[in-house]
């Protein structure tokens, strides 16, 4: 399929824009997904107000699927109850509203929970909450709380103050982030953590998409994916399945390619025209999440040609191999947004003769064997070890 049939996938950006409260024009910005609807996410920010970071923050939410509507925290309860109706009444509000708040803007979406009708509320790092029970007690719908703890003590102990005290049972929960400090979520920002960052926000989906949706078939999805890599081997087909800067990471052999041009250069020469004849998959898991699935599988293929991201720089063997792959998969809405793929090359490179294992505790193809059953053989490099506890009390 030609490219000009399957354009490059471009991020909607949002857009700055006035919106009238009560009358009064308000300094907000919008983001929206790019099917053009969603659930409603109100996004309230700390002091910085509406920022490079909260603008960057608005759009990510835009790109999993939501119609987002920020504002600076600088406004009464009334005020952003209103700013609640006018974005439920918005055209590509598709349902009902969550909100996210930042430090002071969290500490304000919880006040307006109430009037505001909020289905989900997720809070980021508001001291206030641990001062004050009332903010929190006024909270009708779910939330989730969390802080960035790291060289910050007064924000773990107003986790662990909120924690102790939370008895909900609508799947409200506090989250302590210790690797990162206050201000870890927002991009563009000096305590910007990354990596604590992704994690978070997977938390702050896990409500949202439980009580808004949308709900993305994600093993579809994966599977479209796959079947341009495999079946079609058609590389903008496959690029057409992920985020405008993706990457993918072949952990053993650090092959792979980081964003989008990178990438399409590695599936184009290094990947679609190099799997091997005889090549058979069984899946052995799969584990859905708000934005994730994690794939276990068997592969048996024949190393009758260059692999590179298995094998770079080595010449076909032509031996069989069968290995046991982890795949861990992230998705920004509807589009694949990064994979990680793990795999035993040792046992891998002993397959096709290359390394000498010796008796180094390195298995062949029982080891993949063994994902498929679990009843194969165990202990086989420490039966003389195993011996020993053999008739001991257990």
């Amino acid at each position: 399929m030609s490219e000009s049939r399957i354009p490059r996938y471009y991020a909607p950006k949002g857009n700055s824009t006035t919106l009238d409260v009560g009358g009064q024009p308000v300094e907000a910005y919008r983001a929206l997904h790019h099917s053009g609807s969603g659930p409603g996410v109100l996004l309230l920010a700390d002091g910085a107000g509406l920022d490079e970071g909260m603008r960057a923050r608005a759009d990510l939410f835009g790109e999993e699927g939501y119609s987002v509507l920020a504002l600076s925290a600088d406004h009464s309860v009334a005020e952003i109850a209103a700013a609640a109706n006018a974005l439920r009444r918005f055209a590509e509000t598709d349902g009902d509203i969550a909100a996210v708040g930042h430090g002071a803007g969290g500490v304000l979406a919880c006040w307006a929970a109430r009037d505001a009708g909020f289905k989900a509320v997720v809070v980021f790092d508001a001291l206030e909450l641990a001062e004050d029970p009332a903010i929190l007690d006024n909270v009708p719908c779910p939330v989730v709380v969390q802080f960035g703890t790291d060289g910050a003590p007064e924000a773990l102990a107003a986790a662990e103050a909120i924690r102790s005290r939370f008895n909900r049972k609508d799947g409200s929960k506090v989250f302590d982030w210790e690797e990162a400090g206050p201000g870890f979520s927002l991009p563009k920002r000096a305590a910007f953590h990354k990596r604590a960052d992704s994690l978070a926000h997977t938390r702050t989906l896990e409500l949202i998409r439980r009580v808004l949706g949308p709900y993305y078939d994600y093993e579809a999805l994966f599977a479209e994916h796959t079947y341009h890599e495999f079946t079609t081997r058609d590389v903008d087909a496959t690029m057409a399945t992920m985020i405008e800067e993706p990457y993918v990471n072949h952990t053993p052999t650090l092959t792979g390619g980081v964003g989008h041009d990178m990438l399409k250069r590695f599936y184009k020469y290094h990947f679609v025209d190099q799997n091997g004849a005889g090549r058979s998959r069984k899946r052995i898991s799969y584990t859905l999440g708000p934005d994730r699935v994690v794939v276990e599988s068997y592969t048996k293929f024949c190393h009758d040609s260059v692999i590179d991201r298995y094998f770079p720089g080595i010449e076909p063997t032509g031996k069989e191999v069968e290995i046991a792959t982890v795949i861990i998969v992230k998705f920004r809405g509807d589009k694949v947004c990064h994979e990680h793929l793990y795999w035993d090359q040792g046992s891998a490179l002993k397959q096709i003769g290359v390394l000498d294992a010796g008796n180094l505790p390195i298995a062949g193809p029982e080891a993949a064997r063994k994902v498929l059953d679990e009843t194969a053989p165990s202990n086989i490099f420490m039966q003389e070890a195993w011996a020993t506890s053999d008739g001991k009390p257990i």
